[in-house]
Order: structure tokens, then C-alpha cells, then sequence
């Protein structure tokens, strides 16, 4: 067979998960051509999956010898990354910033390398590593190029009974999206537009979840993840780490299981991420919080959060729209000018 079909064959079968069969095509089309670069890189996405770590750090290291011979930049960017994502998965994380970061410095406009390279950057820190390797493998031989000024954005915001993560990357293609929850993991899968592989886990994660609770939602400009918990813990980051052994759990009546219309002076505490809004309510132009209730009713889900929990939490002193500014923290009573606030 041809390896051209040899590579079609095996393409398709990764995108199925059949990962043997993707391997067996792989392996027959480096029989006809133990150089290719398309074959390597198969094989390479194809062991990342199947946890093969070993074997795919070894074609990961072929896939930059190759690119580094044909001398296509992109090629080039392309192994570097995947020899990064290779060695990142058995958590040599300082070789594995070396390789992404390089990779970075020729194509810095890709997503999948951006987003490696910060899950590192966090690792790193997390075990005390004072400086981020800047270091540059001998045999990585590739041209300058700028630096990126772009940056990758993760956000995410902890609840009673749920994490929630918002990866923004434009355009995700649903139909190669791939979100796989187990209790102690989450991974994440799609292909990009150059049809490169990204990918982002989060392995272990904080607390335990819930798989079949946890879920889902793509939008235009990002995704967001669900995580269900087991229990009522407070999460202090995403993944865990060998100095975290144990959880601040939550008191039952923290939150209320209620929802509001619109933000009131209520003392009781919201669980945030659990409100459902009724969008559908009907105000008379009577009242003379009309427009404000209006302005409530046709905002996004995030920004109604936010007016929610600015104007509970500073007892009615102040209005925020944007949830990434008051999601993490509180915020606190901001009274008029000439006022104190009082403790009753």
C-alpha cells in the first residue's frame, strides 16, 4: 500500500482511539520510508495515548533529528513541541520548558505550545524551582525568531460543588474535541487549524471528582470545564502536589441553595456557579429599579455572577460587572463618601 494511504489509514485510526491500528500504519509506512516525518509523528501521538512514554520520547527525538535535516521551520517547531509534550508526561518538566520553549520561539502564534509551556512554568514552580530553565538542548539547532507576546489564558474559580475552568482559545473545532474525566484527571484534546494536536491535562487533579457529573461547554472564544466534586473541599489550585494532604472542608450552610431575580442586601451566602437565572421575568416601568433589573436580565452568565456577588459581599456599596476581578475574592463594603461603615 501506498504511504500515503499507509498515513490516511493511520490518521484516521488515532482519531478513532484505535490506537494499535494507528501504530501498525505507522510502522508500515516507516517501513517504506524510515524517515518519514508523518509516520513519526503518528507513532508519537499515537504512544502519548496509549501512556507508552518511553517509546514516544524515543520518536520524538527521531522527529527532531528529521525536521532538523529537512530544515522546514515548522517541521522543526513541530518536534521540538512534541519532544516537550513527551518528556513533560514523565515529568522531566525543566528538559521538557527547554524543548517547548524553543518550539515557542518558532511558531510563537501556537496554541498547543503556549498552553505546555504555562502547565510547565506552573509545575516548575510548585517544586520550588527558584529560575526557569533557559537553556537550550546542544543538539536543538533552529533560526531566531521574536518572542511571543501572546498569552494563553486559563481561568478557573472553586465552589461548593464545582470547580470551573475556562480555557480560551478561539474556534475549537467540536467535532475533534476530545474531554475525558476520570476521578483523579482531566484530559483534553482537539485539532487546530494546521492540524497539530493540542492538548491539556491536569494530572492529579486537587480532590477527587465526580466523572459521570462533571462536564462540558464549547463556546466562540473558550471552553469550559465542569468538575464535579466528591467532596465539599476547598481547592487551593488545580492540581495536587506531595505537600497537599489534605482538604478545608466547607460547612454545609455556607451556601444557600436558592436563587435571586437580581442582587439584593441578603446576608445569606450564594454558591455562585450553581445560580440559575430566570431571563424570562417581566418588570413594569413603574419600578424604579428597572433599568437596573434590565441591565441584569440580558447580561451573560458571568457578568450577572459578578453583579451578584460584588453587590451582596460589599452590602450594597458596589456594582462590578467583570467576574474575573471579584470571582477570587471578596469584595469588600465601599461606603459613600462622609460614611463609616459600622459593625451591627
Amino acid at each position: 500500500m501506498a504511504i500515503g494511504n499507509l498515513l490516511q489509514n493511520g490518521e484516521r485510526a488515532l482519531d478513532q482511539d484505535h490506537l494499535d491500528e494507528a501504530v501498525f500504519n505507522a510502522n508500515q509506512a516507516l517501513k517504506e520510508n524510515e524517515n518519514s516525518f508523518k509516520a513519526l509523528y503518528l507513532r508519537n501521538r499515537a504512544y502519548l495515548r496509549s501512556k507508552k512514554y518511553d517509546l514516544a520520547i524515543d520518536d520524538a527525538s527521531k522527529l527532531v533529528t528529521v525536521a532538523q535535516n529537512s530544515g522546514k521551520r515548522e517541521d522543526i517547531a513541530l518536534a521540538l513541541r512534541q519532544k516537550g509534550v513527551s518528556l513533560f508526561r514523565v515529568s522531566q518538566n525543566e528538559s521538557a520548558y527547554e524543548h517547548i520553549s524553543q518550539s515557542e520561539k518558532l511558531n510563537p502564534k501556537d496554541q498547543e505550545t503556549l498552553m505546555l509551556k504555562k502547565m510547565i512554568e506552573n509545575r516548575l514552580k510548585k517544586q520550588g524551582t527558584q529560575t526557569l530553565p533557559e537553556s537550550v538542548p546542544q543538539e536543538i539547532h533552529s533560526p531566531k525568531t521574536q518572542e511571543s507576546k501572546q498569552n494563553l489564558k486559563v481561568d478557573w474559580y472553586d465552589s461548593k460543588e464545582l470547580v470551573s475552568i475556562s480555557i480560551f482559545v478561539k474556534n475549537i473545532p467540536s467535532e475533534s474535541l476530545k474531554v475525558e474525566f476520570s476521578e483523579h484527571s482531566v484530559d483534553v484534546s482537539f485539532k487546530t487549524k494546521d492540524s497539530s494536536e493540542f492538548n491539556y491535562s491536569l494530572d492529579p487533579l486537587y480532590g477527587p471528582i465526580d466523572p459521570e457529573k462533571s462536564s462540558f461547554k464549547l463556546f466562540g472564544t473558550k471552553l469550559e470545564l465542569y468538575l464535579s466534586k466528591n467532596s465539599e473541599s476547598t481547592w487551593k489550585s488545580l492540581e495536587k502536589t506531595g505537600e497537599d494532604s489534605s482538604f478545608s472542608q466547607i460547612p454545609k450552610d455556607d451556601f444557600s441553595s436558592s436563587t435571586l431575580s437580581y442582587p439584593s442586601s441578603s446576608r445569606k451566602k450564594i454558591n455562585w456557579d450553581q445560580l440559575n437565572i430566570d431571563d424570562d421575568n417581566e418588570y413594569s416601568d413603574q419600578n424604579p429599579d428597572d433599568f437596573f433589573k434590565k441591565l441584569y436580565q440580558n447580561a451573560d452568565e458571568d457578568t450577572k455572577r459578578a453583579m451578584m456577588k460584588s453587590y451582596l459581599e460589599s452590602n450594597g456599596t458596589a456594582l462590578s460587572t467583570d467576574w474575573s476581578e471579584v470571582g477570587q475574592k471578596k469584595v469588600d463594603t465601599t461606603p459613600p463618601d462622609g460614611a463609616e461603615v459600622k459593625k451591627w
